[in-house]
């Protein structure tokens, strides 16, 4: 892939990504499952029903997806239940230019390490 492309691609993606994160709501207490179902007025036992399992196992449901622990199948049925779709999006911690400057900067000092001790071996320091 051409430099100046792969350059302009990062630059494109870095704004992109920056105004979705910027946009990305924090999630509710009880988690998304339970405040869509609440929002809809649809209890437990409806939800269960449209899952196909017990009011019990629909509360499990709700309690593994506030607590990070549900599959995406079940996310995406439980989601399907209640109407919704599951978005999965992986988003960097920081621009993706400032984590290739990064890296280019340890490389660097790393070279430069290396470079000093040889030096310091042949009495050229």
């Amino acid at each position: 892939m051409d430099t100046e492309f792969r350059d302009l691609r990062r630059t494109q993606l870095d704004a992109q990504l920056l105004s979705i994160k910027n946009s990305i709501p924090t999630p509710p207490n009880g988690g998304w499952l339970r405040a869509i179902r609440e929002s809809l007025g649809m209890s437990l036992e409806s939800f269960g029903t449209r899952l196909g399992i017990t009011r019990a196992s629909a509360l499990k449901t709700e309690r593994a997806e506030q607590g990070g622990s549900i599959t995406l199948n079940k996310l995406r049925a439980a989601a399907n239940a209640l109407n919704c779709d599951v978005t999965i999006l992986v988003l960097p911690r920081r621009p993706l230019q400032e984590f290739l400057r990064e890296r280019a900067f340890d490389a660097a000092r790393e070279e430069i390490s290396r470079v000093i001790h040889t030096m310091a071996l042949e009495d050229q320091g």
